[in-house]
């Protein structure tokens, strides 16, 4: 006797089928574009199918004993739910989806994803939902000719490059009747970085710059300011005070200890594991542009030239990532 597929497995298959058949008629995304009527696909949501059968049963109800008003209000809720559906398109056709982009992440950590939306018509959108996975994301209103960003965060388990194969934007407005959706097939790819993890002290560092980063301990370094923590910074530098008060984490900016320019080698780092040396080299990455050093990184295949700043931090932990890593999704 054959047995039954089991109901959320038939779910799972019918929505595979469904994606597959979308990426085939859409095709590649290529930003900006808006959201076409054609592209665009609406059905009835749980709530939805429950009003539907019980305008049914009042149809029924009114038909067997002949009531005026019981029809009245049977076709009353009825093009209440017609107009509902034309609504909840109406949400999503003509929205433009500018770009996707996406925040910096260590693996492990949470990736933030960004997909810029514009109104170009004469009425403001509401409750529009973004999705990727089982992740969501939602405004509550976008107003006429406006722009605002759905955002949502990506979990993360290992470094790599993180390419999500399908994002969707949907809405339930109004009233949660019908749910109108377009799936997204965006080229976009995020780079997740190695966690930075290792107890090695950073090489390359000469007896006079250990002695100004040792009197830096005592209070002699310059104070610039406040930043954003980063995973890899010293707690000693936290502000604590400022946290017990409510703030966000944040660490003294020091500026005064002298470092000599570093090549971080991927042959310094005393480890076996792979991951062990790109975890201790990023490490080292942050540590040294903390200390406004002049660094570099040798890799067995890469070499990233000397440099400093934000954006020689990103190179380097850019090219740690991408160090024989398939994708990270």
């Amino acid at each position: 006797m054959a047995r039954f597929t089991p109901l959320p497995r038939l779910r799972a298959w019918l929505a595979r089928r469904a994606r597959a058949w979308a990426r085939r008629r859409q095709g590649s995304d290529q930003v900006p574009f808006a959201l076409e009527r054609r592209r665009i696909y609406i059905l009835p949501t749980r709530f939805g199918l429950i009003y539907v059968l019980a305008v049914f049963a009042m149809l029924l109800a009114s038909m067997n004993y002949n009531n005026s008003s019981g029809f009245a209000l049977t076709f009353l809720l009825a093009s209440l739910a017609f107009v509902t559906m034309f609504h909840c398109h109406r949400n999503l056709a003509g929205l433009v989806v500018e770009g996707v982009t996406f925040g910096e992440a260590y693996a492990g950590l949470p990736l933030a994803l960004h997909v810029g939306c514009v109104n170009p018509s004469a009425v403001s959108r509401y409750a529009l939902s973004l999705e990727c996975d089982d992740q969501h994301g939602a405004i509550s209103a976008l107003p006429a000719g406006g722009r605002a960003a759905l955002e949502l965060e990506i979990p993360t388990q290992r470094r790599g490059i993180l390419r999500p194969e399908r994002l969707v934007v949907s809405t339930r407005f109004p009233f949660g009747l019908f749910r109108a959706w377009s799936w997204l097939h965006v080229p976009a790819e995020a780079v997740v970085y190695p966690r930075p993890a290792g107890t090695q002290e950073l090489p390359g560092t000469t007896p006079i710059d250990r002695g100004s980063f040792e009197k830096s301990r005592t209070g002699d370094e310059d104070f610039r300011g406040f930043r954003d923590y980063r995973p890899g910074d010293s707690l000693r530098h936290v502000a604590w005070k400022a946290v017990a008060r409510g703030a966000p984490l944040l660490v003294k900016d020091l500026s005064g200890a002298a470092v000599a320019p570093q090549m971080l080698e991927f042959d310094a780092v005393r480890a076996r594991d792979t991951e062990q040396r790109l975890s201790q080299l990023a490490q080292w990455v942050l540590l040294a542009e903390r200390r406004a050093a002049t660094f570099g990184l040798s890799l067995p295949q890469e070499r990233v030239a000397l440099g400093r700043g934000n954006e020689q931090r990103r190179r380097c932990l850019t090219a740690l990532a991408r160090f024989g890593a398939e994708d990270a999704a």
